[in-house]
């Protein structure tokens, strides 16, 4: 900011400082102000396609769809054959949150009306600036439709395969291994740092891996830097540090030749997309650090938790679903400062029962606001406690607006039971927990590292698991505290759930002495690490006379 600024003080009329100060803002999330510097540089400079561009990014933190397009729209028409812009259209028909069910649908088709167009346009050869543009927009928010998501993103995966193809050619990266000789094993990641992806799964994997059978190579293409950043790189055999460019980073692991890569997600770091995208290793896995298939072909295998994951799980994923046991990893509880917070900070009264739902808000889907309405019909000395969204204020009033139109319909006032609590550190969003009674699971995408950070309270948790493995994270923790009285079925029975624990102190009692007795259980679990390396050898040892790669 400081250097956009002395710009703009020695030229007043910089297009290009304007346009870049508006990402600075951005990044900072000072969203106005960074669409009053957007707006100055097209006063400037109308035909100013990266500010028009970004502009558009910006419309979409604000969940204005049309705005978004619009911009889009007039990228295109100064540069027809832009990829990028073509995949910021894709990407606009998926908005962070809904107001309706019907709304989903709608943008759903939308969203796969404009891929297959993006698939007509590149086969006729009208899209360039590829290198620019892969990675730079991800349909992340598709998977928070609650839907099966594997065909849309067969049909995306493909796409983006193609392209990279062009600039890339499947690469010879198979080694024979012979005797007592390691495997190498590397994991690409943007998230080598204090973030769910690190502290599920990657983290464990790292870490724990027998280093007589493997030698484990950390491929970092963040830029974050903290503790955990530094626990990483002590953790492994081989650490490499970006940022770098796509060239660079395929130069350095092809150089390495690994026999197995594994990205712990797939769908939020440009890079890691970029990477995954191609052929560098025999043996290539996703995983559910963003748990949606990535429908790249050049991917083989998703990493994933059996108890989590429905009966027919195979068919929600373009890559070979690998069943692991318990949770699949190897998990950490995390270490909690004596830090003591009131009610009165959170906006909670004394004697209300307090529901803590401290879920990303685009993770609630419109069908099941009404849960929060029909539970305080039931408790009406209740409290429901929410966490703002992270980024434009306009989210944050738009699930707000959900909730009241949700209350009212039931015939209450939303202020009267719902909190939302501006963000929080982690010390502090831990002790806001500790000072709830119940926790209600997010219906559709389901609560992981959350869930698995609250048992320091051994809360009661209410879920009910859908058709998506995304949906069962909390689901599966439960069952694995043998604590299942608490996993609903059907929407009727969630709010019968949670009401009873409001009412019946001695049950929810009863239900917290047996999580606190059994939460052990979900630490440091072995049995899924020792089955992660089977699979490693047994992948890697299958690969290596019949390789992706077309090496024997």
């Amino acid at each position: 900011m400081a250097s956009f600024d002395k710009a703009l003080a020695l030229t007043p009329d910089y297009a290009a400082a304007f346009s870049s100060r508006g990402l600075a803002l951005k990044e900072l999330k000072r969203f106005d102000e960074s669409e009053a510097s957007y707006n100055r540089a097209l006063e400037l400079q109308p035909s100013f396609a990266d500010a028009l561009f970004n502009l558009g990014g910006l419309y979409e933190e604000f969940n204005r769809r049309a705005d978004a397009i619009e911009c889009y729209e007039k990228v295109l028409a100064l540069k027809p054959n832009s990829l990028l812009a073509r995949l910021a259209l894709c990407m606009a028909e998926l908005p962070i949150l809904y107001t309706s069910e019907v709304e989903i649908a709608v943008q759903r088709t939308a969203y796969l009306r404009r891929l297959e167009q993006l698939r007509d346009d590149l086969e006729i050869g009208r899209c360039d600036d590829h290198e620019q543009a892969i990675g730079s927009r991800q349909p992340f928010y598709l998977a928070y439709q609650g839907e099966n998501d594997c065909e849309p993103q067969r049909l995306y995966g493909s796409l983006l395969c193609r392209c990279v193809e062009k600039r890339y050619p499947p690469a010879v990266s198979a080694r024979p291994t012979r005797g007592s000789e390691r495997l190498k094993i590397g994991f690409v990641s943007g998230h080598f740092h204090s973030h769910s992806v690190w502290k599920l799964p990657l983290r464990g994997w790292v870490s724990q891996l027998d280093r007589r059978r493997f030698e484990v190579i950390g491929y970092y293409t963040g830029v974050i830097a903290d503790a955990e950043t530094k626990a990483a790189a002590d953790y492994c055999d081989r650490f490499v540090r970006g940022p770098m460019s796509t060239d660079d980073w395929r130069r350095v692991i092809l150089a390495d030749r690994p026999d197995a890569l594994i990205y712990p997600e797939v769908g939020m770091d440009p890079t890691s997309v970029q990477l995954a995208a191609q052929r560098l290793a025999n043996v290539q896995c996703n995983s559910w650090g963003h748990p949606e298939t990535s429908g790249f072909p050049t991917l083989d295998y998703f990493l994933s938790s059996d108890r989590m994951e429905p009966p027919e799980g195979e068919d929600h994923y373009t890559e070979k679903l690998v069943r692991l046991p318990n949770l699949s990893t190897y998990y950490e509880p995390p270490a909690i400062r004596a830090l003591v917070m009131s009610r009165a900070e959170l906006g909670l009264q004394p004697s209300a029962v307090a529901f803590w739902c401290g879920q990303s808000l685009f993770k609630y889907i419109p069908q099941f606001d009404q849960v929060f309405a029909r539970i305080a019909q039931e408790v009406s000395n209740c409290q429901f406690v929410f966490i703002e969204h992270q980024g434009a204020k306009p989210i944050t009033d738009l699930f707000r607006k959900r909730l009241d139109d949700a209350f009212s319909a039931h015939g209450l006032h939303a202020a009267d039971h719902c909190v939302i609590l501006p963000r929080l550190d982690m010390q502090r969003f831990l002790a806001a927990i500790g000072q709830c009674n119940v926790i209600l699971d997010s219906i559709g995408w389901s609560g992981g590292n959350s869930t698995l950070e609250s048992l320091c309270y051994s809360l009661p948790i209410v879920t009910l698991p859908r058709d998506t493995m995304r949906s069962r994270h909390t689901s599966g923790i439960l069952s694995m505290l043998d604590v299942t009285e608490t996993i609903a079925s059907t929407m009727e029975e969630y709010v019968a759930i949670a009401a009873r624990l409001a009412r019946d102190v001695s049950w929810r009692m009863s239900v917290m002495g047996r999580i606190s007795a059994n939460r052990e259980r979900v630490y440091r679990d072995m049995t899924a690490i020792r089955a992660f390396e089977n699979f490693l050898e047994d992948a890697v040892v299958g690969r290596q006379t019949c390789s992706p790669c077309g090496v024997q």
